[in-house]
């Protein structure tokens, strides 16, 4: 199935994010998580020892709060990575999920409305 893809969001960049991306998690339920391509996070240091930063809205980051992330999993991935979980917690993932897209697809129409 064809998507819109992920963009990398550091604001000078918006490389095409096709096979991996580094993803910036908070603990804190009001902040957004971010995307950003190798390259950036290599340029903020979040490959370093930390502490860390987002590139992306400067807010500190805990070494959890940074993951690699597969944008292409593989059927097998996809058909065991939820496996034993309750319907509640498969149900939690994904409205996290789905709001983690939409607000990736939302910041890159902002984006490219502002910045054409």
């Amino acid at each position: 199935m064809d998507h819109q893809p992920l963009v990398c969001n550091a604001k000078n960049c918006r490389v095409e994010l096709r096979d991996k991306a580094i993803v910036t998690v908070y603990t804190s339920l009001t902040l957004d998580s971010h995307t950003v391509c190798f390259q950036c996070a290599r340029n903020s240091g979040i490959n370093g020892p930390g502490p860390y930063t987002c590139p992306v809205c400067r807010q500190p980051l805990t070494s959890g709060g940074v993951l690699e992330q597969k944008l292409q999993p593989s059927e097998e991935w996809k058909n065991m990575i939820l496996c034993g979980l309750s319907p509640i917690d498969i149900m939690e993932c994904a409205g996290r999920a789905l709001s983690f897209w939409s607000y990736q697809m939302n910041n890159q129409v902002l984006v490219s409305s502002t910045h054409p």
